[in-house]
């Protein structure tokens, strides 16, 4: 019997795992930031593109998850490495040099 998509040490799991938790977060995030506008007139950052940033965060739970706990470093890396190349992404969009 052959274990869940979730329980292999493939690449392919971990950047798939990279790419859409942080989505996942980044659409609660927008939610709760949605409703806390409408209801008390509030935003949770100043910025929307700070919730990107905010929803990267949730790739460190899994990551340490694989490479810690389960000893899969193929997943690991592979979210690792979209953590990294989306944080790489968002400096290079928005961070200016003054």
């Amino acid at each position: 019997m052959k274990p869940g998509i979730l329980k292999r040490d493939l690449w392919q799991v971990g950047i798939g795992i990279g790419i859409i938790l942080p989505i996942l977060f980044f659409a609660v995030l927008f939610v709760v930031d949605f409703s806390l506008f409408n209801y008390f007139d509030k935003h949770i950052t100043d910025q929307l593109h700070y919730l990107f940033l905010l929803s990267i965060a949730a790739n460190l739970f899994p990551i340490r998850y694989y490479l810690i706990k389960l000893k899969f470093e193929k997943t690991g890396l592979g979210i690792l490495i979209v953590t990294i190349a989306a944080i790489v992404t968002y400096f290079y969009n928005y961070y200016q040099p003054q």
